[in-house]
């Protein structure tokens, strides 16, 4: 059937939210790591002070938006299936580089940051 009012304010807040998260982070990233003071540091700022995985955590929010505008709720198996692979597969094979990369700076920004959900985990 048709979507209610409120489905259609939620998917588009969580629409809105995830792309922010995604593409505001990595902008931010890019402006700084393109000043040559920065290079070979890890960026643990802005956003990304929130979450290591922000980026990704927007993706998860964004298609969760898009599985209630779908109207259909079977289609929750896609950012369900999204955050199950972020969460268990790419960002532990992502950190084990980043661990590597940043020794000096990596364990303290684990220390203080979430891996992928902002306060949670």
């Amino acid at each position: 059937g048709a979507m209610s009012n409120v489905e259609v304010v939620i998917s588009f807040i969580l629409y809105f939210v995830g792309s922010w998260l995604n593409s505001w982070s990595e902008l931010q990233r890019k402006w700084w790591k393109a000043r040559p003071e920065n290079k070979g540091h890890c960026y643990m700022l802005g956003l990304f002070s929130l979450s290591r995985n922000i980026n990704y955590f927007g993706d998860v929010v964004l298609f969760g938006g898009w599985a209630i505008a779908s109207g259909c709720w079977w289609n929750v198996w896609i950012p369900v299936t999204m955050a199950a692979m972020f969460y268990f597969y790419h960002i532990p094979d992502k950190e084990m580089y980043l661990r590597e990369r940043y020794k000096a700076e990596w364990p303290d920004y684990v220390a203080a940051t979430k891996s992928f959900i902002p306060f949670v985990c």
